[in-house]
């Protein structure tokens, strides 16, 4: 089960999001702003889907 959501400081960072994280049992986790290298691994399986969902 996943426990920790980790965003960046964007659109997402709201009270709304906040409280729904609270609410069902996650945890919130922020990278550092115009550092996409802390979510690495989040940002190069975006960048697969998308180039999968190109090629379609």
């Amino acid at each position: 089960r996943i426990g920790i959501i980790r965003i960046d400081s964007g659109e997402l960072k709201s009270d709304a999001m906040n409280t729904w994280c609270n609410a069902n049992g996650y945890t919130l986790q922020f990278t550092a702003p115009y550092t996409s290298a802390h979510n690495g691994r989040v940002e190069r399986m975006h960048l697969t889907i998308m180039n999968r969902m190109r090629a379609m």
